[in-house]
């Protein structure tokens, strides 16, 4: 992509500062739109073995609650993974479909997901960048204050 969302072009970042604070932005969008979190997966590996279900079918499968039932259902439907289609027979019911981009999902179990997004770091250098991100968010969390 070579611009802005609103059109205006993108500029290169100049210092080591801009950088990560780019490299962090992008890392967080990637996690945001391409995964799905354990709850997310659940409902997700529930779709692709059942097929369509209704609002109440998935809520009732996992035990959960209406209005969390609904924020997840939110949530997968704006990354794609799944879209709300009226029932063909029943006009009143709305069914849970997955997308194609959903039906294609490889739902590993969360360990083997995480080692493969990790993959690209060693041991060593995922602890290093945990320890960076962790002083960073304290840092933040206590109103900025440098080391």
């Amino acid at each position: 992509m070579n611009g802005h969302c609103d059109g205006s072009p993108r500029r290169e970042p100049k210092t080591p500062e801009e950088r990560l604070d780019r490299a962090l932005h992008r890392c967080g969008h990637y996690l945001y739109h391409n995964s799905a979190g354990p709850r997310q997966a659940t409902v997700l590996r529930l779709l692709q073995e059942s097929g369509p279900m209704s609002q109440r079918e998935v809520q009732e499968a996992l035990h959960i609650q209406p209005g969390s039932v609904s924020e997840l259902l939110s949530k997968l439907e704006s990354k794609g993974f799944l879209l709300r289609q009226r029932d063909g027979e029943d006009k009143r019911k709305v069914n849970i479909v997955l997308t194609p981009r959903g039906q294609a999902l490889e739902l590993r179990p969360v360990e083997d997901t995480l080692s493969r997004r990790y993959a690209a770091l060693s041991r060593e250098e995922q602890e290093q960048l945990t320890g960076c991100l962790e002083r960073l968010l304290e840092s933040w969390e206590e109103g900025g204050r440098s080391r």
